[in-house]
């Protein structure tokens, strides 16, 4: 009966132990997952900063296109006109 108890006794300090591994190993884990995602949001984080120069660069770009667009069509439309307004004085004279 000493026996079976002595046998029982080391068969739950065994399981005791391997549950220690188990609690260690589940800890080291969540810390790496822990580092892991801190690492993708600071990933994440610089993306999202290099998506928003992006996107501000593109906007002041179409903005100097869309300035640049106007001035051209204003110096056209003064163009056209000091255009017609010679052709009227060539008939007048």
């Amino acid at each position: 009966m000493a026996e079976t108890t002595k046998n029982a006794t080391s068969q739950v300090q065994q399981a005791f132990a391997g549950a220690e591994n188990v609690k260690k190993m589940f800890d080291e884990q969540s810390v790496r997952m822990t580092q892991m995602f801190d690492e993708l949001g600071k990933a994440h984080g610089k993306w999202i900063e290099y998506g928003n120069t992006q996107i501000d660069e593109m906007s002041e770009l179409f903005k100097t296109q869309f300035n640049y667009v106007n001035e051209l069509a204003a110096g056209w439309r003064k163009l056209s006109l000091e255009t017609a307004k010679k052709s009227v004085e060539s008939f007048k004279a």
